[in-house]
């Protein structure tokens, strides 16, 4: 298996350690308003928090070879992160399949490189299981889009947006509901960078495996607090029409804002 051991604290200017990031949900709580946490914070304050990054082992799976190791790893776990990224599209009618399939434990990232693998049968049967959540926020894209390489049945997803929005936040996407939470301000900086590129750099695999290991910090915390609503399991929706759908992208970009 191909490893790519990244030291996330070399810079202290840049990432803290998860203690580090002094993560008290206390200190952030709008005391004028009847909730355990705010609706929104503003992106003026956001970037005023530190910034907190994965500071476990991010292995990057390349190679059809690897995968059953990867997955045997990931099924030892009843809860992963997860996320996905796709090579940005700046031309009108310009399409690109996902890239990049991230699956996240406590302290190691597995980074699929779909551009190379395709979406494998041990990875389908990971993603179908009920009796593994993934964890993720706004996943309804990212599940379309690996369902365009392959079909799959849709279980033991969970969309934290949703369970964000029953506690009242408004602005419920990851970077928010990250500062939210925790205080601390997650890296966007290669959000729009070439995911099929063909060596991603030690600044996207970090940025990759942050992304989804937040995801399940955060549904552990949560979790932890007694903060999680009695249903959790995220269902896909039914096909909607063009209108609905465009709605729900404005929705969704309301929530990132």
């Amino acid at each position: 298996m191909h490893r790519q051991d990244l030291q996330t604290n070399s810079d202290s200017t840049e990432k803290e350690s998860f203690n580090q990031a002094n993560i008290n949900s206390g200190e952030i709580i709008n005391s004028e308003i009847d909730q355990r946490f705010p609706e929104r914070l503003s992106k003026e304050h956001i970037n005023t928090l530190p910034i907190l990054a994965f500071d476990g082992k991010i292995q990057l799976i390349t190679e059809s070879k690897d995968v059953s190791k990867a997955i045997k790893i990931l099924r030892q776990s009843s809860v992963l992160g997860f996320d996905t990224e796709t090579r940005p599209t700046f031309n009108k009618g310009e399409q690109h399949s996902v890239s990049l399939l991230q699956l996240s434990t406590c302290d190691e990232a597995f980074l699929f490189r779909l551009n190379y693998l395709g979406l494998p049968e041990e990875l389908v049967s990971l993603l179908a299981d009920p009796d593994i959540l993934k964890v993720g926020v706004a996943i309804l894209d990212d599940i379309r889009a690996l369902r365009k390489i392959r079909k799959f049945d849709v279980q033991g997803f969970v969309e934290l947006s949703n369970i964000g929005s029953e506690l009242g936040i408004v602005t419920c996407g990851l970077r928010n509901l990250a500062a939210i939470l925790f205080g601390v301000r997650i890296s966007k900086k290669e959000q729009l960078t070439n995911w099929e590129r063909p060596d991603l750099n030690s600044s996207q695999c970090l940025y990759a495996a942050t992304d989804a290991w937040i995801c399940l910090k955060m549904f552990s915390f949560l979790k932890k607090e007694k903060e999680l609503p009695e249903k959790i399991v995220w269902k896909m929706p039914e096909p909607q029409s063009p209108k609905s759908t465009r709605r729900l992208k404005k929705k969704r970009r309301e929530q990132e804002n």
